[in-house]
């Protein structure tokens, strides 16, 4: 009969992905109708439950801790795991009404120090200019809010696993005018955007493999860092810019954007000997931010994994 459904098995199969999407924005749209501070102690209060019962990555936590303060005591490190969890529900909360922070929110809930640095860069010296950051404090907000207020800006990402979720994400971190970057082929479009002096984002604390970045100081261990940015910054004669968000601690929906002075590059210098040298700066400036507020970065990932040949795993068992 004309009205029945196909059998093409196929047309089932390519049903089920929309009606998933389907599902996931009317979900999504009813938690955007909750107020944030409503909604935000839901998060909040799910995180700690994860935190609870997610014994892996608070002991990926201890251990990055280790590292970076041997000397903190037990008590300390598991205060600022705990608050980690607490702030990454926080931190999906406001994602979740990313689209509702108009230029009007943003300005009454963010405050942006040394935007000058990034504007001396592209305008008065004509020249490229990249934010390096890391994951600290709400990151997704830091593009939001220098996009809503400032200019567009675009940073790169990594996909998400789910077309559906990523393609959801996408939408809202492009929602005011930014543009995503996927980083499988960031280098071409990462050019193309700094040659249009758009200020591009990048976060650096993540661990790569041994192909993809060089080893420098990070704490108290070396990590591989991406050496990316380092060498865009070579190529194109790139400004890189120190810009991390802070939460206030005292009001939790309340942050500060601080932009710093570009980091010292020498063009002349032989080149990968200045890739280590930059990309050890980048380390140094994150490293600072860190101390000042360690409860605001994102303890979970295993940074330092990717070892030199013939050194002892860090986090065996952990995988």
């Amino acid at each position: 009969m004309g009205g029945d459904l196909p059998d093409d098995p196929r047309s089932d199969g390519r049903r089920v992905p929309v009606l998933k999407e389907r599902i996931a924005r009317v979900f999504l749209r009813f938690l955007e109708a909750v107020p944030l501070p409503a909604l935000a102690l839901f998060c909040e209060a799910v995180m700690l439950l994860v935190y609870a019962i997610d014994r892996k990555h608070r002991r990926i936590a201890r251990v990055n801790l280790g590292i970076a303060f041997p000397e903190m005591g037990d008590e300390e490190a598991d205060r600022i795991i705990r608050a980690c969890y607490r702030r990454m529900g926080t931190s999906a909360a406001e994602f979740v009404h990313l689209p509702k922070m108009d230029a009007a929110y943003i300005r009454e809930h963010l405050r942006i120090e040394g935007a000058e640095h990034v504007r001396d860069s592209l305008e008065r010296r004509k020249q490229p200019a990249m934010a390096m950051t890391g994951h600290f404090g709400n990151w997704e907000l830091l593009s939001h809010g220098y996009g809503s207020t400032i200019a567009p800006a675009a940073f790169i990402v990594r996909p998400l696993k789910s077309e559906i979720l990523d393609r959801i994400v996408t939408e809202r971190r492009e929602c005011i005018g930014n543009t995503v970057i996927r980083k499988a082929d960031s280098a071409k479009e990462v050019m193309k955007v700094l040659r249009k002096r758009i200020l591009v984002g990048i976060l650096i604390d993540q661990n790569v493999d041994r192909n993809k970045g060089i080893l420098v100081d990070f704490f108290t261990r070396k990590a591989y860092t991406t050496f990316g940015i380092a060498r865009l910054a070579l190529a194109m004669n790139a400004a890189i810019h120190p810009a991390f968000i802070f939460r206030d601690p005292g009001r939790k929906f309340h942050h500060v954007l601080r932009f710093g002075p570009p980091l010292s590059i020498d063009p002349g210098a032989p080149r990968e000997e200045e890739v280590a040298r930059v990309t050890r700066r980048c380390n140094e400036e994150l490293e600072k931010v860190i101390r000042e507020a360690p409860d605001q970065w994102m303890w979970f990932h295993r940074r330092w994994k990717t070892r030199p040949v013939g050194e002892p795993e860090i986090y065996r068992g952990l995988q």
